[in-house]
């Protein structure tokens, strides 16, 4: 065969699996889009403006599968003389690039249970030392704010890309939020692993790689002052020394701390707190006292209370400007009522004997519905979510917790 027939011969081959390779990933894509923006997921009416609609996504989907096979990636440059070898390495040259691949399916389902523990991720404590008794209000005095160590979790990427940035979560009740062994029910939120099945669909707008954020948990206190739950204290209303100290503590004392020793981005919109019952008032606080720190905030089951009630609906307008505010929880409806005992709730390793707290989410709705209204009084945006029959404790919240961090950061 001459060389010129076959030159013909080698491009005609790679046009024709240049069309092979172009098909086959655009059927990846719309599989990935099927099981990526369905399984597990349902849109609420109120969401939809969120999502592009279908025939866009598809032309979208489109124009990446023509990235995809364009010369630098494809058959063409073994054509183009380019050995298997030298082809491969040009494929995954680095792992930042595999990480974003648009062709990538998860083989985990997007619902719980979602897996415990760390996965994958690097916790790194920190100290009183660094943070309690460093505080210039507070360090001398235990009675506000009793001294203990905060965990931060660091997700896989952090260690992968020595230059990236992450946002930052803070989560009340740090202790209930990853692991089960440390959660005082026996079942954590298994936050992590809801953050690595979301990073997994690329369904987070939060680095180029879509990882989770960095994760602080601060425990609250476990003891009590007198006949008194400090936990009460610190998440109490927004009106008490007791709380006002902690917040201020957490905006202060440990962000700043937080911002210095690891690669955060440190703006309002990139810093969120979450919390449950007590934990979301808290939570809101925080932003309410703090808005030019903390830009997003989500409450499960809140328990709120008069005071920071009264504070909303005074507070204003210029307070919530771009804030992304998320509330939800269970309850007692109509068609659906909260099981007494739910056998699960007691299937734990350890505190097996916790009451389940059956009663609590329907005993909270008229809080939720004044903050509502106080919301909605002030022309404030923000969603909500019922879960009917949704219990009050961890368990219950895992089962929806990718529901807050998809509000908090989600595409």
């Amino acid at each position: 065969m001459t060389p010129m027939k076959n030159t013909n011969c080698r491009v005609a081959i790679t046009a024709t699996l240049k069309n092979a390779v172009f098909i086959s990933i655009l059927s990846l894509l719309l599989l990935r889009e099927s099981l990526g923006y369905s399984v597990g997921n349902t849109v609420d009416n109120s969401d939809i403006s969120k999502y592009q609609s279908r025939f866009q996504r598809q032309l979208q989907l489109l124009e990446r599968a023509k990235e995809c096979t364009k010369p630098k990636n494809n058959l063409e440059s073994i054509a183009n003389g380019e050995t298997m070898q030298s082809f491969k390495e040009n494929i995954n040259h680095n792992s930042l690039e595999q990480s974003t691949n648009p062709f990538y399916i998860p083989n985990r389902p997007l619902s719980p249970p979602f897996p415990n523990g760390l996965n994958g991720g690097t916790i790194i404590s920190l100290p009183p030392s660094e943070h309690y008794i460093l505080d210039e209000k507070f360090s001398d005095n235990q009675l506000l704010l009793p001294h203990r160590d905060i965990d931060v979790w660091l997700p896989p990427d952090y260690q992968k890309y020595p230059n990236m940035r992450f946002p930052v979560l803070y989560c009340h009740d740090g202790q209930n939020v990853m692991d089960d062994k440390t959660s005082w029910t026996g079942y954590s939120w298994r936050m992590a692993g809801a953050f690595t099945r979301l990073s997994e669909r690329r369904m987070l707008k939060t680095t180029e790689t879509h990882s989770p954020p960095i994760i602080v948990m601060i425990p609250c206190a476990t003891e009590n002052l007198g006949p008194i739950s400090r936990r009460h204290l610190e998440y109490g209303d927004i009106t008490q020394p007791f709380a006002q100290a902690h917040a201020d503590f957490v905006a202060l004392t440990l962000k700043p701390l937080i911002d210095e020793r690891f690669r955060t981005l440190a703006d309002c919109d990139n810093t969120a707190v979450i919390g449950s019952s007590l934990g979301g008032q808290a939570s809101l606080h925080m932003v309410l006292r703090y808005p030019d720190l903390f830009g997003k905030v989500a409450c499960l089951s809140p328990a709120f209370q008069p005071g920071i009630l009264t504070s909303v609906a005074s507070s204003s307008i210029d307070t919530w400007n771009d804030k992304v505010i998320y509330m939800d929880n269970g309850g007692d409806m109509d068609d659906k009522k909260v099981d007494w005992i739910d056998i699960q709730d007691h299937l734990t390793s350890q505190h097996w004997w916790n009451p389940g707290y059956w009663f609590l989410d329907t005993q909270l709705q008229p809080g939720i519905d004044a903050m509502k209204l106080a919301l909605d009084v002030r022309g404030i945006k923000y969603t909500y979510k019922k879960f009917p029959g949704g219990r009050h404790n961890e368990r219950g919240w895992a089962n929806r917790i990718h529901e807050p961090l998809l509000a908090l950061y989600g595409l």
